[in-house]
C-alpha cells in the first residue's frame, strides 16, 4: 500500500470534500487550478480559448489530460452552454437566470438541469440492443431540441443503438449444404423482447451568491480581525461566494386555484451541493482563490460525476466576477 494514501477513507465514506481553486500567473490562457486541499497536486483544471465566434473554454482532468467538459460564450451577446464531447451536434446544457416566478429569484441567479443516471444494475440480459433503425434520426433530432428547450439533457448521454449485425456466410460444399438446410434456426426466446428502461428523473438546480462569512466565522474571528473588518468596511470589496444547490422546477406553471401561493409561500432554504468559499485578497486583481466544498453524499444519491459539477461551478465564478458584462449583454 502507498504510504502517502494509508489510512485514507474510503470514497464511500467520504461526507465533505474541499478542493482548492487558484487562478495561474499567466493571464494568456486564463487557466484556474483545482486541487485536493492541503496539496500542490493538480486534478483539474480550465483553460480559456478564443475561436471566431465564441469564447471557449475547456475544463480538463489533468492525469490524463482529457477534456471533459467546453464552455461555450459568445464574443457578442449572451449565453452560457456546457458541453462533453460524447454530446450530439448542437446539445448542450444551458446556463439560463432564474425566472422570475421561482420563490428562490435572485437577480444574479442561474439555473440548469439534467437527468440522474438509473442505479447501476449487474443483471444481463441476454436480449440484445434494439436494431438500428435510419428513420429515428428525425426523432433524435426531435428530441434535442426538445431537450435544448427545457433547459435538461441526459448525462451522462445514452450510447447510441447497435448497429445491425453483418453476418457473413462463406461458401459451403454441395454435400454439405442439404444438411444445413435441415436445420431450423431460431432466435433463442429471451431474445425476442427487450425490456425499456425507465427513464431517469430530471433535477433542476441554482446557482446563486452567498455571502463569504458564516454567523459561525464570525463568532470565532479574533478582535484583532473584527477591529480590521471595521476598518476596511467602506472599502470596494466583492465576494464571489456562492453555492449550487438542487431545487423544484423553476419552470413549473404555478397552480390557478391556488393563485399567488407558489410565490407568497416562505421557500425552504435549498440543501447546497457545492459552496465556493472566495478567499481572494482585496488587492489582488484579475485574480481568484478559494475553497470548494461538495457534499459527496448527495453527489453519490444523484448519479452524476463530480467533475461536471465543478465545471459548472467554474462557470458560475465567470459569471459573478464579471456580472455586469454579462447582464448588460443580457439586456440588449
Amino acid at each position: 500500500m502507498d504510504p502517502n494514501v494509508r489510512g485514507r477513507p474510503s470514497e464511500d465514506e467520504v461526507g465533505t470534500a474541499r478542493f482548492a481553486v487558484q487562478s495561474s500567473d499567466v493571464l494568456a490562457d486564463m487557466r484556474v487550478n483545482i486541487s485536493e486541499e492541503g496539496s500542490e497536486r493538480v486534478i483539474w483544471y480550465k483553460e480559456r480559448f478564443l475561436a471566431d465566434d465564441e469564447i471557449i473554454e475547456h475544463f480538463v482532468e489533468n492525469g490524463t489530460s482529457t477534456i471533459l467538459w467546453t464552455i461555450h460564450r459568445p464574443k457578442r451577446g449572451w449565453y452560457i452552454r456546457l458541453r462533453t464531447p460524447s454530446f450530439p451536434p448542437d446539445v448542450f446544457i444551458p446556463l439560463l437566470p432564474l425566472p422570475q416566478t421561482s420563490p428562490y429569484y435572485l437577480d444574479s441567479a442561474l439555473t440548469f438541469a439534467c437527468r440522474n443516471p438509473p442505479p447501476f444494475s449487474l443483471t444481463f440480459s441476454p436480449a440484445p440492443g434494439p436494431e438500428y433503425n435510419p428513420g429515428e434520426q428525425t426523432d433524435a433530432g426531435e428530441a434535442a431540441d426538445k431537450v435544448q428547450d427545457a433547459a435538461t439533457h441526459e448525462y451522462p448521454p445514452t450510447p447510441p443503438p447497435l448497429a445491425p449485425s453483418v453476418v457473413v456466410h462463406p461458401p459451403s460444399p454441395r454435400a454439405v449444404q442439404p444438411k444445413l438446410n435441415g436445420f431450423e434456426f431460431k432466435p433463442p426466446p429471451g431474445r425476442l423482447t427487450t425490456a425499456t428502461p425507465p427513464k431517469a428523473p430530471i433535477t433542476h438546480f441554482m446557482l446563486s451568491p452567498r455571502s463569504g462569512t458564516t454567523p459561525q466565522q464570525a463568532e470565532r474571528s479574533t478582535l484583532f480581525a473584527r477591529m480590521f473588518s471595521a476598518l476596511t468596511a467602506n472599502a470596494p470589496t466583492h465576494s464571489y461566494s456562492f453555492s449550487l444547490s438542487p431545487i423544484p422546477d423553476p419552470w413549473a406553471p404555478v397552480s390557478a386555484s391556488t393563485p399567488g401561493q407558489y410565490r407568497d409561500a416562505a421557500p425552504s432554504t435549498p440543501i447546497p451541493l457545492l459552496t465556493f468559499l472566495d478567499r481572494t485578497p482585496v488587492w489582488m486583481a484579475n485574480s481568484v482563490s478559494g475553497v470548494i466544498e461538495i457534499d459527496m453524499k448527495l453527489v453519490r444519491s444523484l448519479g452524476v460525476e463530480t467533475g461536471f459539477y465543478l465545471a459548472v461551478a467554474l462557470t458560475y465564478l465567470d459569471f459573478v466576477s464579471d456580472r455586469e458584462s454579462y447582464l448588460a449583454a443580457l439586456n440588449d
